[in-house]
């Protein structure tokens, strides 16, 4: 599941069932169906540059301004109603990646999708990072992972790294970029692998990692 800080300290928590949690430090606040979110599963929840709460759930998108609820689903050009991650990037598009429909981009007017048939090597989304110098990394389901880098030219946006690259497993979980530029994925099964810009190298309980499921 899913947890949010904002400024002002208060704490969202998505639930598997029972819609989202907010806590101001002394009281909890729900919010399910009842109160107008869209679904009670909620499993990603992002807070944008205007300070609207984004929750992805098993219904589509939620947007809360605070006071009302608009919703985002497949009817909207949302590429599929389950998601699983939200992201948002230096330009302030955002980026929501789902179970089986890809990845939808959302320029505020509309959505642009990015699936299997566009370049992408998974259709589910498991994490999202965008890198220091742009570039967005996705990751699922036995799919390696897929780098997208929007200046480069048509059909030269996505690379993609898999076992055959040297990664150490094809289902990668999570993503994350240290203060060097490296980029970590963690896998089911494989330890960790980090990419340097040029190549992989991995660690798992060989290595001394106490797990391979990372």
């Amino acid at each position: 599941m899913a947890v949010q800080e904002e400024k002002n300290g208060n704490l969202w928590f998505g639930t598997n069932g029972r819609g989202v949690n907010k806590y101001d430090g002394k009281s909890f606040t729900h919010f399910t169906e009842k109160e107008g979110l869209i679904n009670n599963n909620v499993w990603s929840i992002l807070k944008d540059k205007e300070g609207n709460l984004w929750f992805g759930t098993s219904g589509g998108v939620c947007k809360f301004t605070g006071k009302d609820f608009t919703y985002f689903t497949e009817t909207e050009g949302l590429g599929n109603n389950d998601v699983k991650r939200i992201l948002d990037d230096k330009d302030g598009n955002l980026w929501f990646g789902t179970d089986s429909g890809g990845v939808s981009k959302f320029t505020g007017k509309e959505f642009i999708q990015f699936t299997k048939k566009e370049g992408l090597s998974i259709d589910n989304t498991m994490s999202l990072l965008e890198d220091k110098n742009g570039n967005l990394w996705l990751c699922g389901y036995n799919g390696g992972v897929s780098k997208y880098d929007a200046s480069a030219d048509a059909g030269k946006r996505f690379t993609h790294f898999t076992m055959k690259e040297g990664l150490s497993h094809n289902d990668v979980r999570s993503i994350i970029e240290d203060k060097s530029g490296n980029i970590w994925f963690g896998t089911l099964g494989g330890g960790v692998s980090r990419y340097d810009g040029i190549r992989l190298t991995i660690f798992t309980e060989k290595e001394g990692l106490s797990n391979n499921n990372v």
